[in-house]
């Protein structure tokens, strides 16, 4: 085994994750997810692809810069959402003096962490509040035109 069976490249790993998000936000199985920590210097290589998937899922992102964080050990990510409100309710938490990075727990519910064995889940009706036109980011990333989806027999 080499070192390059171990080597993960950080940007597609990132990138990989917001689309994976992008999908469950875009099709309402979360409220808001956290693009993976990554340090502030590498918020110009990942941002115009993060914008460029948001746009295509139909969701938002908001950088999150975390001055509360020492500047020494610092990270940052972006807050991902369909609606506006998600982002009040992230703010609004933050404000309150909770950090994601210590605190994931105060952030469960945006996060739509326990929902799914959560009492009375098998009650729950799916619904889509609001659909939106989703364009496909895994066709575009990993196929060349037409060759997604593929032809049936």
């Amino acid at each position: 085994m080499n070192d390059l069976d171990n080597l993960i490249e950080r940007k597609s790993f990132i990138l990989g994750m917001m689309a994976a998000f992008a999908e469950c936000l875009a099709y309402e199985c979360k409220k808001a997810a956290f693009s993976p920590p990554f340090y502030p210097e590498d918020y110009e290589i990942v941002r115009p692809q993060a914008e460029e998937i948001a746009q295509e899922q139909g969701i938002y992102l908001w950088y999150e810069k975390n001055l509360d964080i020492p500047e020494n050990t610092r990270v940052n990510w972006f807050v991902m959402y369909k609606f506006p409100e998600v982002l009040d309710e992230y703010k609004n938490i933050r404000e309150q003096g909770f950090n994601p990075a210590w605190d994931l727990e105060k952030f469960y519910a945006l996060l739509s962490y326990g929902i799914v064995w959560g009492k009375s889940a098998d009650n729950v009706v799916p619904k889509i509040r609001q659909k939106r036109l989703i364009e496909d980011t895994v066709s575009r990333v990993l196929f060349k035109p037409g060759d997604w989806p593929p032809l049936k027999r």
